[in-house]
């Protein structure tokens, strides 16, 4: 792995586990085994550079998985359901600490960290257009932006109950609950409500 990689990755690791303001240079070097000097000639704004880069990795992988659900699942509530479960089992495969690097890290970054905070923006910004894209089309509710942003505001908030108790129950049960009030708006027979038109008949 080319050494700016290897650095990038390092840094996304121990964001997501420890934080911003946890995590130290030495232990990227450590953990990438990159030597000092290459890092500040990769990155000379130094750790808030790299971890913008590091946040802008993790943002655009979940964002290319959240692409993949709403493209092929049937409905919103489906592709919002899946990304619940694939959430809850990244957390639980790390026991319990590996949570939404964006939130982990910005939550500690501090007022002068604004590289830091324009990288989660831009994440958490195309995560939301990509969840009110899919919610618009199957016409559910009237307001797909608003309620993309309460997806992701009780996923998040989900993650760090499952962190606290080391039960993925919270995320897969708030998906559960939001998505549930969409499917009872669904009208029958429309492709993806899980009702057939025959079934709609009887």
């Amino acid at each position: 792995m080319p050494t700016r990689e290897r650095l990038v990755v390092a840094a996304a690791d121990l964001l997501q586990v420890q934080g911003y303001a946890g995590t130290g240079i030495a232990e990227i070097l450590g953990l990438s085994g990159v030597t000092k000097g290459s890092l500040y000639f990769h990155f000379p704004g130094g750790k808030e550079e790299l971890a913008a880069e590091a946040l802008r990795l993790r943002g655009n992988e979940i964002g290319r998985l959240i692409e993949h659900l709403t493209s092929s699942a049937p409905d919103a509530a489906t592709a919002v359901c899946a990304f619940a479960v694939a959430l809850a089992t990244r957390l639980e495969d790390s026991e319990f600490q590996r949570g939404c690097a964006l939130a982990t890290a910005v939550l500690d970054a501090g007022p002068d960290a604004t590289t830091v905070r324009d990288a989660v923006r831009t994440g958490y910004d195309r995560w939301r257009e990509l969840l009110a894209a899919r919610i618009a089309a199957d016409g559910v509710v009237d307001d797909p932006a608003t309620e993309a942003m309460l997806v992701l505001s009780a996923l998040e908030g989900a993650l760090i109950l499952a962190r606290a108790q080391r039960d993925p129950g919270p995320v897969l049960q708030v998906a559960k609950r939001i998505t549930s009030q969409w499917l009872e708006r669904k009208p029958e027979g429309r492709p993806g409500s899980g009702t057939t038109n025959r079934e709609a008949q009887r």
